[in-house]
Formats: structure tokens, C-alpha cells, sequence
């Protein structure tokens, strides 16, 4: 149907309505506004009657049912408001139809959001590219090239793509990196007991074991690598220990006696056997020296099911560890200083 050009107007005026409902006086006030003269003429009413009626038959507008809806103090009634039908509506749209690799098809069942799906053209990009026959690389180098940004894939490990086993590292042909720790070799006698690497938690005791391992090996003591862990990083630390040469048979340990002290060598023990390495045992001459010092320095008591549980890394020590746990001291490694190892040279030969 044509309508009028009032017909037109008010249409554009109830489609343009924040409300559903649109009330009589904003109709004739938008009416007059449209034509003035229809604040004076006589059929004024019939002519807003008329309009309304086109939009009725249209289907732009709904007019009340009931005579109560109606101004009936002329003729012709005016319905007190009108109500714009109910907009129909949409769908949701359909999600675009994404052909993945083989090999992605997983990650396709998973990805729902918009982020996830971008993740998955870029590995689709690059697995369609030849990159499932790329050398591995590290991963900031692969995150850089597929995102630009070389952290990247630092988050998106931790994401359900990740952790439900549809990507992988492997498949974006790239590896983690251990973080490397400060090591030296300091050359001496062969040692029957294989290659050992002497790892000091704190960087001071470390400078003293590295010097008093010199003078050890200048007098015929055994050669041995000795590292700095790097406090909390070594459990991921321990795991570039075949990076040195020669290559290391044993691992031995010497931290505080603390529960970082204790927590550290037991993780990174796990780390190592993960990764076929030797396990991280502790270096018990030094811990011997440690428990006869005189230092008992104060720290927060650990309940005694947690103290047995992380000492027991300690073996035959595991006992006395616990106890200075339970009782809140702590033993720093400090006090096995440079005066301590040179007075007892013994204790690095039987390492």
C-alpha cells in the first residue's frame, strides 16, 4: 500500500521510537509539525485518523483493541497510543565453514570464539605452508614469525586449545628452552665416580665453591662442573645440563635448609627424571658442615605432614631437616663459607 505523506511521517516517526508504544500526544504533535495546518483545520482528527489507518493496514503500527483505548470526545476516536509490532528476529548467523588440516581438526571441534578461530588460521597457514616439516626451533622464535609477537605462545599454552591436547608444541614444530645456569668447569683428576655437577642455590656460595673446587683440583681433587641454580629457577634450569661438556653423570645439590631450600631440589629432581636426566641428589658432606654450624636463623614453623614430605629429598639428613622446619629455623648455606671448605677439604673429595 502507498501511504500518504502524513501516513509517511508518522511512519518514520514510530520506526525511529526507542519505545515499542508510541502515545497519541507525540503522534499529533509530530503530525502538525509535518503540516501546520492541521493545528487549525476543522477535519484535522479525520486526516491523523486516516494516516493511522494506513499505517494500521501497512503493518507498521497496532492500534488498541478495546474502546477504552480511545479519545472518543470527537469524531472521529483517536487511538490513545499505537504500538509498533514486533520486530522480527534474526537468527544467529551461521559460523563460516572452516576446512582445517587433518591434523587441526581437533583444535576445529574446540575453537568457538572469535580469538581461538584467528589462532587456528595462522597454524592453519602455516601448516599448509610446509611448516609441519620445519626444523623446531625455540619458541619465542616460532611465536615471533606466527603472531609477530614472540610471547605469543607463552599465554596460549595455558588456553584450552593447549591444554586439551589439540595443539602442541610439536605440531608448530618448536620446543621450550630451559633456562641456563651459571657453570664452570674447573678441570682435575678423573673421578671414578663419574663427571659430577656441584650446583650452589645461592650465587655467594657458589663463588666460594668454585674457588675452593680450584684449589681441591690443584692438589689433585677431581674435576667437576659448579653452578649457580638460580634459586627458584634451577628446576627448569636443571634441564640445560646437557648443554655442558663434558657432559654431567651426577647432579648433587646444595641449598638452605628452609622450605625453598627443600622444595627447589625436589621439583627439579622430578624435572630431571622427566627429561631422562640423572636425578638431583644432594651433595651430604656439605649439609653435614651446614647442620654443625652454629647458625639457626628464625623462620615461620612448617606444619610437620609438609616438612616431612619436602625433606625427605635429604635421605639420611631428612630427619634433621624436618625438625628445624617443624621448629621455625632456618639453616642458610652461607654458613658453609669459604673458611668452612677450606678448613674442610674433605668434604669436596667425598662429594
Amino acid at each position: 500500500m502507498n501511504l500518504s505523506s502524513l501516513g509517511r511521517r508518522l511512519a518514520e516517526l514510530v520506526e525511529a521510537s526507542p519505545t515499542q508504544k508510541v502515545d497519541l500526544g507525540v503522534l499529533y504533535d509530530a503530525a502538525v509539525a509535518f503540516d501546520r495546518s492541521l493545528a487549525t483545520a476543522p477535519d484535522a482528527r479525520s486526516e491523523i485518523r486516516t494516516a493511522l489507518d494506513e499505517l494500521v493496514v501497512a503493518g507498521v503500527v497496532i492500534l488498541p483493541a478495546s474502546s477504552r483505548g480511545y479519545d472518543q470526545r470527537e469524531q472521529p476516536p483517536l487511538p490513545l497510543w499505537v504500538r509498533r509490532p514486533p520486530r522480527s528476529r534474526s537468527g544467529p548467523r551461521p559460523k563460516p565453514v572452516r576446512v582445517w588440516p587433518a591434523v587441526l581438526e581437533a583444535a576445529g571441534r574446540i575453537a568457538s570464539r572469535e580469538d581461538e578461530l584467528a589462532v587456528l588460521e595462522v597454524v592453519a597457514a602455516f601448516l599448509r605452508g610446509g611448516g609441519g616439516a620445519r626444523p623446531s626451533v625455540p619458541v619465542r622464535e616460532r611465536s615471533l614469525e606466527l603472531f609477530g609477537d614472540e610471547k605469543r605462545l607463552d599465554s596460549l599454552v595455558t588456553t584450552r586449545l593447549f591444554t586439551a591436547g589439540a595443539l602442541t608444541f610439536e605440531l608448530l614444530r618448536c620446543h621450550q628452552v630451559p633456562i641456563p645456569f651459571a657453570s664452570q668447569w674447573v678441570p682435575g683428576a678423573v673421578d671414578p665416580r663419574g663427571t659430577a655437577l656441584l650446583i650452589a642455590e645461592n650465587h655467594h656460595t657458589y663463588a666460594s665453591l668454585l674457588e675452593v673446587t680450584r684449589s681441591h683440583a690443584d692438589r689433585g681433587g677431581p674435576g667437576r662442573h659448579v653452578g649457580y641454580g638460580t634459586g627458584n629457577q634451577f628446576p627448569s634450569a636443571v634441564l640445560s645440563m646437557p648443554l655442558l661438556v663434558p657432559q654431567p653423570e651426577r647432579i648433587l645439590y646444595f641449598g638452605d635448609i628452609d622450605l625453598k631450600g627443600m622444595q627447589i631440589p625436589t621439583v627439579a629432581t622430578l624435572n630431571a627424571l622427566q627429561a631422562g636426566l640423572p636425578a638431583v641428589v644432594p651433595a651430604i658432606p656439605l649439609y653435614e658442615l651446614l647442620f654443625a654450624a652454629p647458625y639457626r636463623l628464625p623462620a615461620k614453623p612448617v606444619p610437620a605432614d609438609e616438612a616431612t614430605a619436602v625433606c625427605a629429598w635429604l635421605g639420611e639428613l631428612a630427619d634433621a631437616a624436618c625438625a628445624a622446619l617443624v621448629n621455625g629455623q632456618r639453616l642458610p648455606q652461607e654458613a658453609v663459607g669459604y673458611d668452612v671448605l677450606s678448613r674442610h677439604p674433605e668434604a669436596l673429595h667425598h662429594i
